[in-house]
């Protein structure tokens, strides 16, 4: 399923086992309790913010990317690809690309990045599909000086008590932790073209992974992310069980 403007910027994507949504370029997750298609019925007016019965918002973004945003980095110079609370000089845009009863694609189109004698547009082709916890999330470059050296760096935002992984050889950034008492513990992770890592870089509210990116070349990544009171199981998952999930993403995903 996917929605648009039960909240004005807003445009989600979902599967049954997991909901996304971006706005002005900030990534956000729902957590579920039972595999089922929420975003028809998210026009209703109740308050996500507080468990529902279908489950509830599990991520406060402020003023961070969020799972899986980007920073721009054009010649060594970032330029976040997010406007919290929609201000900044970027124009956005939204609109569904294809709906079918096994996926579902929205894109989100950022005009006006970077320099203003020289602004870069960046192109998100967000995808959900069925029976998959995760997304796939493809970036296209396009605008900007053809000299320039671009690099994207994909980041998820600090959780106040969290452990953090991220492993190179897999391609795998990962954190397990609680944001908010009334959410509880989530993990959130990015899946990365290995080949394509640059540098980490240690932010004061945000993780992140550099890329190489190269103009109208499509580079693609898959945000995945849990809330532990949507799940059921006699266990005490901690960083190293839902690193376990992503390497499998990782291996689905076909990215190394």
């Amino acid at each position: 399923a996917w929605a648009q403007d039960w909240v004005p910027p807003n445009m989600g994507w979902e599967s049954e086992q997991a909901a996304f949504r971006c706005y002005w370029g900030q990534f956000d997750f729902f957590g579920k309790k039972s595999k089922q298609l929420i975003y028809p019925a998210m026009n209703n007016g109740s308050n996500y913010h507080n468990e529902q019965e279908w489950g509830m918002d599990a991520l406060h973004v402020n003023n961070t990317c969020g799972l899986g945003g980007i920073t721009l980095y054009i010649n060594g110079k970032p330029w976040p690809v997010y406007s919290p609370e929609g201000k900044g000089a970027i124009l956005w845009s939204k609109k569904l690309l294809e709906e079918s009863s096994d996926s579902v694609s929205v894109e989100i189109t950022a005009e006006n990045v970077g320099p203003t004698n020289a602004p870069c547009t960046v192109r998100f082709i967000c995808s959900a599909f069925k029976d998959r916890k995760d997304s796939s999330i493809q970036v296209v470059i396009t605008g900007g000086n053809p000299d320039d050296i671009l690099e994207a760096g994909i980041g998820i935002c600090k959780l106040k008590q969290e452990s953090f992984v991220m492993n190179p050889d897999t391609g795998v950034m990962a954190n397990w932790g609680i944001q908010e008492p009334s959410i509880g513990w989530i993990g959130m992770g990015v899946v990365l073209p290995k080949s394509l890592i640059v540098r980490t870089k240690d932010l004061p509210d945000e993780h992140q992974v550099v890329l190489r990116a190269e103009r109208e070349k499509p580079l693609t990544y898959h945000i995945q992310a849990t809330w532990l009171k949507g799940r059921r199981f006699d266990r005490c998952p901690n960083i190293s069980n839902w690193v376990n999930e992503l390497n499998e993403t990782a291996k689905m995903a076909g990215l190394n």
